[in-house]
């Protein structure tokens, strides 16, 4: 049953208002090489090859190593979830799908192994097409957010952007069901990416008009390139998860057209917020052709009103930084694509930490991981550890020792044997979104391009042990009709 939440008090910047919706229903430029595209197709062959059983309850190798893959072959669309609590264990997926929205529900054992509940529509439209983008499901309250970043232990509401429809859903996490809050108007054109703290929402706005991944002549269509230039917009956050817009919060990022916007953050604090763009530039090197120069993360301080104050644009450590993480002590962890899917084995990760006035400084160099295209990144509960996705290059989940907030290559390949061979790692190509469960003991792993979850048990050492597969979207094969539309992982 939908309602309106009621508007909260606590914080300055909250005030009655708000907008509120129910709606009955709900090209980019700037092509990449040819280099490029054929990467694209070549890798969507190989994700063909590489297609790997859907399996469930295999051994959850707790030695490190791989599960057992003679396990039985399931589908799990229809599973019931008797029994269960999602208060106390779930896992949420998004559908992004343009002809209505829908968030998919699992029940999480404590053995980390799931069982599908419902699936529930968001009451808006995906976009259809793969965004680059992370932080697009958030779990959490009012007062911050405990999945993917894990800054508040609260987790009672799920907060959706609707890429297709340009509007937020909230929903209430019941025992054993998701209860639709309400539906907002998103402020912008295409929500990509949420964040929450202390009473406020932000949202980042792509701008884009498109909604494909591949035009009519089969070429790659950057994200954040057409129709407007990407936002960020604020919104007051109840208690019981009510969305107010807060005046004049509108902001553009580095205010380039070619920006690759990827992910908007709060620090811990809830004082800066965090936006990174993979293509943009400082500046002065706007009219460089030197590749070296892509790369932004821009900050702002959030004032006493909710609204953003002083901006910053900071070069990033190395190219294209995209996903990032936010610790409670304060770290920053980034991913870095170094040209993405076109450049083989020459992806990252990077840290920073923040200086008085709530920029960044970086706190190390490029850590590379030897894997193509990295995006996003998760750290554990004690930021001892992290993690990082790569869909391209076979698809490898990377993992990384923390120590005082910078980061360390553990493994290339974390749930391989071997920590290194990507080929034999249950992670096929098209890996993409990641979260850990609270307790920080099982990994989840989207893959967009294939509509599947997997499982894995995460091991002291920084290994992962596979655990099991679902599949929960049926999609074309990715490149010959498909466009990995799938997006968001959250977890309890």
């Amino acid at each position: 049953m939908r309602h309106r939440a009621e508007p909260a008090t606590r914080y300055p910047w909250s005030a009655p208002g708000g907008r509120h919706r129910d709606p009955e229903t709900g090209g980019r430029t700037g092509n990449r090489s040819a280099l490029a595209v054929t990467a694209v197709f070549l890798s969507a062959a190989v994700a063909g090859l590489l297609t790997m059983p859907h399996v469930v309850n295999a051994d959850d190798g707790a030695d490190g190593g791989n599960g057992d893959d003679t396990a039985t072959t399931t589908d799990t669309r229809q599973a019931a979830g008797g029994g269960t609590d999602l208060r106390r264990g779930a896992v949420f997926l998004m559908s992004n799908a343009e002809e209505g929205n829908e968030v998919v529900a699992f029940s999480r054992a404590s053995d980390g192994e799931l069982t599908e509940v419902d699936r529930y529509p968001t009451g808006g439209t995906g976009s259809g097409s793969f965004e680059d983008s992370a932080n697009a499901l958030v779990v959490g309250s009012a007062e911050g957010e405990a999945s993917p970043n894990m800054l508040v232990d609260q987790h009672r509401l799920l907060f959706v952007p609707n890429a297709g429809s340009s509007t937020i859903s909230v929903f209430q996490i019941n025992a054993d069901n998701l209860e639709l809050v309400e539906e907002v108007p998103s402020g912008g054109q295409k929500p990509v990416s949420l964040t929450v703290n202390n009473g406020l929402l932000y949202v980042l706005n792509s701008g884009e008009t498109a909604n494909h991944l591949f035009d009519e002549d089969t070429n790659v269509l950057e994200n954040c390139t057409s129709g407007a230039r990407p936002e960020i917009t604020g919104f007051s956050v109840s208690s019981g998860g009510g969305l107010t817009p807060v005046r004049n919060s509108t902001r553009q990022l580095s205010g380039q057209a070619h920006s690759g916007c990827a992910q908007v953050s709060f620090s811990a604090d809830g004082r800066s917020l965090l936006v990174t763009e993979r293509l943009a530039k400082l500046p002065a090197h706007e009219d460089s052709e030197v590749e070296d120069d892509e790369g932004t993360v821009v900050t702002f301080q959030v004032r006493k009103d909710g609204t953003p104050g002083r901006k910053r644009v900071h070069d990033a450590t190395g190219r294209g930084p995209f996903g990032f993480a936010v610790t409670r002590s304060g770290t920053v962890l980034t991913t870095e694509q170094f040209g993405g899917f076109a450049n083989d084995n020459a992806s990252a990760v990077a840290s920073y930490t923040f200086d008085e006035d709530g920029g960044l400084e970086a706190s190390s160099e490029s850590v590379f991981n030897k894997q193509t295209d990295t995006c996003w990144v998760v750290v554990n509960g004690d930021e001892s550890l992290a993690y990082a996705s790569s869909p391209f290059g076979d698809g490898t989940i990377s993992s990384f020792s923390v120590t005082d907030g910078v980061p360390e290559l553990l493994h290339e390949s974390a749930s391989a044997e071997d920590g290194k061979d990507r080929k034999n790692d249950h992670v096929p190509t098209g890996a993409t979104d990641l979260a850990l469960s609270s307790d920080s003991r099982y990994l989840y792993q989207l893959n967009s391009f294939e509509g599947t979850l997997t499982v894995f048990k995460a091991n002291q050492d920084g290994s992962l042990a596979y655990v099991e597969d679902h599949r929960v979207f049926d999609l074309e094969v990715f490149g010959e009709g498909g466009e990995g539309d799938p997006m968001g992982v959250a977890v309890i």
